[in-house]
């Protein structure tokens, strides 16, 4: 990707139960849905590694950075992408992504006013 880029953040919330296996495994299929589109999405790591490990930071498995090619309806298609990886999973939910410090939270069949909510996120993050 080049020219302008729009980077943001994308963090999956889920039962309070879920592991850090299962978490990892539903961030690695979100981040492969997303993958079909135009959008570079890594994992993000935290602080340093715990003593005594040879790794690097650590992975927040529930966090990926996207950056996405700022041209028209780029923000629009990943919202749609993210709310039907959700609308198929049997269990609920919540994704939230956040674009300079602005956060909207996603589900998976948004109500009227959740609906209203996203069309003006994309009307602020529009890219020019």
């Amino acid at each position: 990707m080049s020219g302008n880029n729009i980077q943001l953040t994308v963090t999956l919330d889920t039962e309070p139960d879920t592991d850090a296996e299962d978490m990892e495994r539903l961030t690695r299929q979100l981040r492969n849905e997303l993958s079909e589109l135009d959008v570079q999405a890594d994992f993000v790591t935290g602080g340093p590694a715990p003593a005594n490990t040879k790794a690097g930071g650590v992975i927040e498995w529930n966090t990926l950075l996207l950056t996405l090619a700022a041209s028209g309806g780029v923000i629009t298609t990943l919202i749609n992408t993210i709310q039907a990886w959700l609308s198929n999973r049997n269990q609920p939910a919540t994704v939230t992504v956040e674009i300079g410090g602005e956060k909207l939270q996603i589900t998976g069949n948004p109500s009227p006013e959740q609906q209203r909510l996203i069309e003006a996120f994309f009307q602020r993050h529009r890219p020019e």
